[in-house]
């Protein structure tokens, strides 16, 4: 099979992680075409748009979406998840009502089989989405 240039390219940005260290600040909207990996904060009113997953490595206060373009396997991913929404794909889930008792645990949102939005601990996700790791190698 071959494909064209521009299909090459289309596949390769949507399977790409965009890394931005910065912070989203209210009326701030970052949007990217594949995975998005922020270094900083969402502060409440910022928004955070991707084809793909999303991961914060920090604190995520605004709005989360992931999987814009109907991706049901997208993951949004936070050191700090405590948003004022979450959105992936056409799913859409307020903040949680839970606060974590013990330390700072990093959190996780992905759509289960039946079709809800559920957060669990990122340990989790290693079983919830085995293919999410794009890392091949080993001992």
């Amino acid at each position: 099979n071959v494909m064209t240039k521009d299909e090459a390219l289309k596949l390769k940005q949507e399977s790409e992680v965009t890394t931005v260290a910065k912070i989203i600040r209210s009326g701030q909207v970052l949007k990217v075409t594949g995975d998005l990996l922020l270094i900083g904060d969402v502060n409440p009113g910022g928004t955070v748009i991707a084809a793909g997953n999303i991961f914060v490595l920090g604190a995520l206060r605004g709005i989360a979406h992931a999987g814009v373009d109907g991706n049901q396997d997208a993951i949004i991913a936070a050191s700090s998840m405590k948003p004022a929404q979450l959105r992936i794909s056409q799913i859409i889930n307020r903040a949680p009502d839970h606060t974590l008792k013990e330390g700072n645990e990093m959190e996780c949102a992905y759509i289960n089989t039946d079709g809800e939005m559920i957060i669990e601990r990122l340990q989790q996700l290693t079983h919830l989405r085995p293919n999410l790791t794009r890392f091949e190698g080993g001992i």
